[in-house]
């Protein structure tokens, strides 16, 4: 398919016409005839890849047009990159005088490219008729905005509350009896086998998140193992998971960095050492991959402990493996139950008769794999109840779908299909990460937005970073990205894609934007000069990739581990077309000062890493949309952020710099987290109308008056942090009162008092209160914000009485409270009136719950993280109470006073 390479270019021609248009003066009508022709081939494109499987000729044609299309995108932006240098931007009026014969040279060089890329598009045209290609529609680019999808996406319920689990109840019985109810000592494992797309992570999540698992096991942590295999990075998971709530996170990443893979494994193994634990390993290859990790994981004679695998393998652990289960798939009538769930909104129990024998014989061409069809229920969802769009969908199926044929992979390709150019676009994208990877979606959106797959705001008021997210809702909604966790204003916080699906997306990122992968083993010298887009899994041993020259490169991402990874520094050279460049998480110490040259950048990621300092050279960065360098460990920052002029998300923590930053020169900047006081110029913040989301670090020199006022002049920020460290303590009276459209706020560290109710946040719906230790009850204070949906109370108050009045916190509908030294909460009549989820964790002398709780009609959710003391009391003399909960989770725990 050559759709997605013609439509983006003929957005990114159009794009560059009205943003770009002073440098493209005496070849605009050049650059506007091959939009124009490009849009037109567009209309011969369906029909040409309708036909191409039995026409080697028409399959060339579409390769031809792919390959010009991307051409001309190239041609003009690096025509662009060439005249909008910074060394132009920087000269004077005579400098500037003196450069214009070089400006008219790169004139005359593009005309000529120009021109010979017309010529191809002319001949490319003329065998439309010599090879019987049709013009089946129009050649405009549908907008998600005004697509059907679209407005169908915004009338659907919460689906990340939607689980539609079916079929495996007697799965999870067996599970639970043989591997969890058994009454054996020391370390059992065991593994549930079976097919791609059958279920079982769904069976394991179910497992994991048992009752009775989490009240038995004092220890658990899940982690995917995937074919891509690095055990310390697996190794480094497991011991994030298992922290205790006060250590410091950023420390023990630091320390596992500088740790070989055993010194890895030996602080997994101390820290499982004498407690119950349950681990998951999600998706073990290989036997050799698991023997690997044995060792970790200690085995004690007189404790019950459990490791539970997936796997397709049944042989991965033979030698070991107490008890195997194989998951079977559905039977007709539970396929029938998950094809109503996922074909229809609300909870269907009948299929409309029109649709009954098409749906029937759609849902049997899924060989009754849950995973074909959530993704054939998602892709009928999105028609609505039409027959004559369900009708085209078998008869799709059947015309491709054969006996004994793979209806997972087809049916994962009529989805691909289905797409609309851009969410193919972004779609592709997930191609770039890990196998079985856990991505922020903040991240993605925001590669998304690099790669310029993201239109232009139409709405003033609307952000590309808000219409991204609308393109990643849609994709959820087919079913063709899964929700892994929401932030507390209910959003998407990170997203996992099934490997089935993520071969897809190489699959087709490989023939539709050129994608590469490259491994260390094959070297630098087997990449090729036309890739795209390239994906690098990196050793310690070698360089990945050498000088070679490629100037089509518009991302490179890096996953895995060492330091040795460049191959010197003028490889940087080569990719000046370079939009994307991710070093997440690959352990680099120092950076090529020649990244600087690479003056298109948009986003460059650099997070968790050992980089101890920005080079200098980055000033040239003008581009730059992105710059992560949270989670490096007091990095060095030189005074040239500022320069940065289009930088919208900058991520920071625990920096040095000898100057201040400037940002208040970034108009475009919307998030900033986190920079230090001293360095927090306030008398310029009034420039910085686009910031929404601000991190601040204060010492014990931070002016607090001069800092809100400051904060005040931010007219459109919504999200604050602000934390300190040490034993000082902080008052906030007067000034966050100043804050009209904040509505999420975040303290941490020792305050000696809260502010009055008039000095908070007019509009404040979401505040938490991190380590703040107040000796003062809170409740008088906070239950007075009228618009206060969600709070957190984390180690926030020393006291052992807290009180709701009536008609307290009558917006509420989350309370979470975290290490907290608490003996009774008293709640009046009509307190906390909308209350929908409790969370108590950690307070071990709240071995009551108010009365009042069983008069909230809206509370579905109780979680408890608490003694089993604590849980026994409560089942004996609250019973009446748990037992109108939905959902409940009562987690026993041994916890210290």
């Amino acid at each position: 398919m050559a759709e997605v390479a013609v439509s983006f270019t003929v957005e990114k021609l159009g794009s560059m016409l009205v943003h770009k248009v002073a440098f493209l003066q005496g070849v605009a009508k050049q650059v506007n005839w091959l939009k124009e022709e490009l849009q037109r081939m567009q209309c011969f494109l369906k029909d040409a890849e309708e036909k191409q499987a039995k026409n080697e000729l028409i399959r060339k044609w579409v390769s031809d047009i792919r390959d010009v299309a991307q051409d001309a995108e190239d041609v003009i932006e690096t025509f662009i990159l060439k005249v909008d240098a910074p060394k132009r931007r920087s000269r004077g009026l005579l400098e500037t005088c003196a450069c214009f014969p070089g400006h008219v040279y790169h004139l005359d060089m593009v005309g000529e490219e120009i021109e010979s890329i017309q010529s191809r598009i002319k001949n490319i045209s003329k065998a439309c008729d010599r090879y019987g290609i049709q013009n089946l529609g129009e050649g405009t680019t549908t907008t998600m905005a005004s697509s059907e999808g679209f407005q169908w996406r915004r009338q659907l319920s919460h689906w990340q509350k939607d689980k539609h689990v079916v079929g495996l109840e007697a799965d999870v019985e067996s599970v639970l009896d043989k591997i969890v109810f058994t009454k054996r000592k020391g370390l059992i494992i065991g593994s549930i086998v079976g097919m791609g797309g059958i279920g079982k992570s769904t069976l394991a999540r179910i497992v994991y998140n048992n009752d009775t698992v989490v009240n038995r096991f004092e220890r658990r942590a899940w982690v995917c193992i995937s074919s891509e295999f690095s055990p310390k990075e697996i190794m480094k998971e497991v011991v994030l998971q298992l922290l205790e709530p006060d250590e410091d996170k950023l420390n023990v990443l630091e320390i596992m960095e500088r740790s070989t893979l055993e010194s890895v494994k030996s602080m997994v193994h101390d820290r499982l050492q004498g407690k119950p634990y349950f681990i998951v390993l999600d998706d073990v290859w290989e036997a050799a991959h698991w023997q690997s990790l044995t060792s970790a994981f200690p085995n004690e004679e007189d404790k019950t402990s459990i490791l539970l695998l997936t796997t397709r393998n049944r042989g991965v652990t033979k030698d070991d493996q107490i008890y195997a289960h194989k998951i079977e798939t559905l039977n007709r009538a539970k396929s029938w139950e998950l094809f109503l769930k996922k074909a229809f909104t609300g909870n269907v129990v009948e299929c409309p008769e029109e649709l009954k024998a098409t749906a029937w014989d759609i849902m049997q061409k899924c060989n009754d794999l849950p995973l074909a069809i959530t993704v054939i229920g998602g892709l009928l969802k999105k028609h609505g109840q039409s027959k004559d769009e369900w009708n085209k969908v078998l008869k799709g199926m059947n015309s491709h779908l054969k006996t004994g044929e793979n209806s997972v992979s087809y049916i994962m390709e009529l989805s691909y299909h289905d797409l609309p150019p851009q969410l193919k676009s972004c779609f592709l994208c997930l191609g770039f990460f890990k196998e079985d990877a856990t991505i922020r979606a903040e991240k993605l959106i925001q590669v998304w937005i690099a790669q310029g797959l993201i239109p232009p705001k139409g709405d003033k008021d609307e952000t590309m970073e808000e219409r991204a997210r609308d393109y990643l809702d849609e994709l959820i909604n087919r079913n063709m990205i899964q929700v892994k966790g929401m932030t507390k204003d209910d959003r998407v916080k990170n997203c996992l894609i099934h490997d089935f699906l993520h071969d897809l997306a190489i699959t087709k990122a490989k023939e539709e934007i050129s994608l590469e992968i490259l491994r260390d083993e094959g070297g630098g010298s087997q990449s090729s000069q036309k890739s795209r887009h390239r994906v690098i899994y990196c050793g310690t041993e070698r360089p990945v990739f050498s000088s070679q020259k490629n100037n089509h490169i518009r991302s490179l991402f890096f996953h895995g581990a060492g330091n040795n990874i460049f191959g010197g520094s003028t490889v940087w050279k080569n990719f000046q077309l370079l939009r994307v460049l991710d070093f997440e998480n690959v352990g680099l110490k120092i950076l090529p000062h020649a990244i600087g040259e690479i003056v298109g950048l948009r986003y460059l990621g650099l997070r968790n890493n050992d980089i101890k300092e920005l080079p200098i050279s980055f000033s040239r960065l003008k581009n730059l949309q992105v710059l992560d360098i949270s989670l490096n460990f007091s990095m060095e920052v030189p005074n040239i952020i500022w320069k940065m002029i289009n930088l919208r998300h900058l991520y920071m923590s625990r920096i040095t710099c000898q100057a201040s930053p400037k940002v208040d020169y970034l108009q475009h900047l919307q998030t900033l987290t986190y920079i230090p006081t001293p360095r927090w110029t306030p008398e310029h913040t009034a420039r910085m109308t686009s910031l929404r989301k601000l991190g601040l670090e204060l010492d014990e020199n931070s002016n607090i008056i001069n800092l809100c006022d400051s904060l005040a002049m931010l007219a459109n920020l919504l999200c604050l942090n602000i934390r300190w460290y040490g034993n000082h303590s902080i008052s906030f009276e007067g000034g966050l009162g100043n804050l009209p459209r904040l509505t999420q706020l975040k303290l941490q560290g020792i305050m000696t008092e809260l502010p009055t109710v008039g000095n908070f946040p007019p509009n404040l719906s979401h505040l938490s209160l991190n380590n703040t230790a107040l000796d003062k009850d809170p409740m008088p204070v906070l239950e007075k914000l009228p618009n206060l949906v969600y709070l957190k109370l984390d180690g926030a108050f020393t006291g052992k009485e807290m009180t709701i009045t009536s008609d307290g916190l009558p917006r509420l509908n989350v309370l979470s409270l975290r290490e907290l030294k608490l003996r009774n909460i008293h709640v009046e009549e009509d307190g906390m009136s909308d209350l929908r989820r409790l969370e108590i964790h950690r307070c071990p002398h709240l071995d009551n719950l108010p009365g009042e709780l069983e008069f909230m009609a809206q509370l579905g959710e109780l979680k408890m993280v608490t003694t089993e003391e604590i849980v026994s009391n409560l089942r004996e003399n609250h019973s009446h109470l748990l037992s109108r909960i939905p959902s409940l989770h009562l987690v026993t725990v041994t916890l210290n006073d």
